[in-house]
């Protein structure tokens, strides 16, 4: 099975940056989930994006950069 991808990962992927891939998941126009629970001091979780995920986000909306 695959592991999720970080922020940072999907927005390599993505070829945006990934303030950008934080504002689609806000927006809920890209499905992530918030791993760990924000216990530790200061923590607040982390995203994470399946790739199937980040596809189907892809082939929906065409966001990605040419290049």
């Amino acid at each position: 099975m695959d592991r999720p991808l970080t922020v940072k990962e999907a927005a390599e992927f993505l070829q945006i940056t990934t303030s950008q891939v934080r504002v689609y998941i806000s927006k809920n126009l890209l499905k992530a989930q918030k791993m760990g629970n924000g216990t530790k001091k200061g923590s607040t979780g982390r995203w994470r994006i399946w790739k199937h995920d980040l596809v189907e986000f892809v082939n929906r909306s065409g966001n990605v950069k040419e290049g």
